[in-house]
């Protein structure tokens, strides 16, 4: 169960985000389905990090570096907390006025800090050189983030072509 625990919080603490930024509160219903659909950004982090664990030296097994990684995500923890916070506290004009900006300067933040938090990860627990470490935190990040860009490209585009689909037939009508 190790291999689960801190990636499961971490997708717990991005389905509560999420499902208050979009509702302003929180239900059962909108954290399940919130939930479903940010499942695999969890999952792409957790295969682009067995990518990088295993092209390299593996000094512990891969169970434990999965839930000492996820342990590195305060940053992130901290990021997706105010944003909640401000989703569910603040009124619907302030929060349309100023979501976009705390957003991106909190997870500007987060990037900035967990880049340094994830480089000591693979330099001093996975034992890798310097060198090594700043190629597995880029290789990392481009197919973790890659895959979560291509995946909400995916689910917009089939959205976006069905709402194109729906003005077309409404016009034509």
């Amino acid at each position: 169960m190790t291999l689960i625990r801190k990636p499961a919080l971490y997708w717990l603490v991005l389905a509560c985000t999420a499902a208050l930024a979009a509702g302003g509160r929180l239900s059962l219903r909108l954290l399940l389905d919130t939930a479903v659909v940010l499942a695999p950004i969890v999952i792409f982090q957790c295969v682009a990090l067995a990518v990088v664990y295993w092209t390299g030296e593996r000094p512990l097994p891969f169970a434990p570096v999965v839930d000492g990684y996820f342990a590195g995500s305060g940053p992130w923890f901290f990021a997706l907390t105010v944003l909640a916070a401000f989703a569910s506290a603040a009124s619907p004009p302030v929060a349309s006025r100023w979501f976009a900006k705390l957003n991106a300067i909190l997870f500007l933040a987060a990037i900035v800090l967990s880049v340094r938090i994830d480089f000591r990860y693979y330099r001093y627990v996975l034992m890798r050189t310097t060198r090594r470490a700043i190629g597995d935190l880029v290789t990392y990040r481009a197919l973790a983030w890659s895959a979560t860009v291509l995946y909400f490209l995916f689910t917009a585009a089939e959205k976006s072509s069905q709402a194109v689909h729906d003005v077309v037939r409404a016009l034509t009508s």
